[in-house]
């Protein structure tokens, strides 16, 4: 997707409106709710024909996942990614900063696509992170998966967030012991519904799955280094194995 901020307009005849273009388009957009964000509200507010928009943009669909973009875009320029030796770290703290911005793109979560496409803010944080896992081990393809993963984990946890309705006791939890209520049988599941009555039950599980990611990089890395050591008899003569 094209650069959304800076782009260059060729020169206009005085009077002449403004070329219509994916900024001021973007621009337009986000003095709308996301509930009234149409091709055609967009077109009113630039005052321009509905059809000038799909050079740009080809539907409402598309429309939301352009101001979608834009909005997690613009949270990842406020995402510092500290000069930190332990990458165990480092992958927390960025996958608390993908959540965080998520969250902070609000309604128009639903249309954020993890498609490869990004802007120059977030591709320096994510080269960032890839060059630390790399330099711990991890190959470039499992350290762009592992970031994939951890996307997808905010993700999810961005949309219960943001679907709590303000509400810090985890529904799930209630309807078990609702459900278990005067029944004798399943004590492990009560313990579990009664451990999740909680406050902010999805960073607490959102936290347990970025440790787990920690955790199962952590092991991959320690297999690797043990078979690089361990010496492979392959005809005859020992030879170091291929990590």
């Amino acid at each position: 997707m094209a650069q959304l901020d800076g782009v260059a307009e060729p020169g206009r005849g005085r009077g002449r409106p403004p070329q219509l273009n994916r900024a001021r388009i973007v621009a337009a957009a986000r003095t709308l709710e996301p509930d009234q964000l149409t091709m055609q509200a967009v077109a009113d507010a630039l005052g321009v024909h509905r059809k000038s928009l799909n050079y740009h943009v080809s539907d409402r669909q598309g429309l939301l996942e352009l101001v979608a973009f834009d909005a997690f875009d613009a949270g990842f320029r406020k995402v510092d990614v500290p000069e930190l030796e332990d990458w165990r770290e480092l992958v927390r703290r960025f996958a608390e900063s993908v959540l965080d911005t998520l969250v902070r793109v609000g309604a128009l979560i639903p249309y954020v696509r993890f498609d490869g496409t990004a802007g120059l803010s977030a591709l320096a944080v994510v080269e960032r992170i890839v060059e630390v896992l790399v330099g711990a081990g991890l190959r470039p393809g499992e350290a762009g998966r592992t970031l994939q993963l951890i996307a997808s984990v905010a993700h999810t946890a961005a949309r219960a967030i943001l679907t709590a309705d303000d509400d810090p006791i985890d529904p799930q939890a209630v309807e078990v012991r609702r459900t278990l209520a005067g029944n004798a049988e399943f004590p492990l599941l009560r313990t579990i519904a009664a451990d999740s009555d909680t406050a902010d039950p999805v960073r607490l599980q959102f936290a347990f799955d970025i440790g787990l990611v920690v955790q199962g990089l952590e092991r991959r890395l320690e297999l690797r280094a043990r078979r690089a050591r361990t010496p492979r008899n392959t005809g005859g003569q020992d030879q170091p194995a291929q990590a």
